[in-house]
């Protein structure tokens, strides 16, 4: 008899907030909107875009842990859009409109 293979590791559809790489940040004031791939998740490749708000670039940059999901702890975000060119356009733009209304 041929030897069982090990069953192939399922990807699951919600991301492994500890398994995250930051792939572009873009800052407006106090705005940042942020791509972030969750290489264990399955739906749109496993990216994320996301708008953070009062979150230094610092702090973001030294998160263990992100959480794509809003919360009322600890680090979330404003707003997701859709990771296509256009909601990172549609990001710049609502990034644009806090600041400018001081938010």
């Amino acid at each position: 008899m041929p030897p069982i293979a090990a069953p192939t590791p399922r990807r699951l559809p919600n991301p492994n907030p500890r398994n995250f790489a930051i792939e572009d940040v873009e800052v407006f004031g106090d705005c940042l909107l942020v791509r972030v791939k969750y290489p264990d998740c399955t739906n749109y490749e496993g990216v994320k875009i996301m708008l953070f708000h009062g979150v230094p670039l610092i702090e973001l940059n030294a998160v263990k842990e992100l959480d794509p999901h809003f919360c009322e702890d600890g680090i979330s975000p404003i707003a997701r859009f859709e990771p296509t060119d256009r909601g990172w356009e549609l990001g710049r733009s609502l990034a644009r409109a806090i600041v400018g209304i001081g938010y």
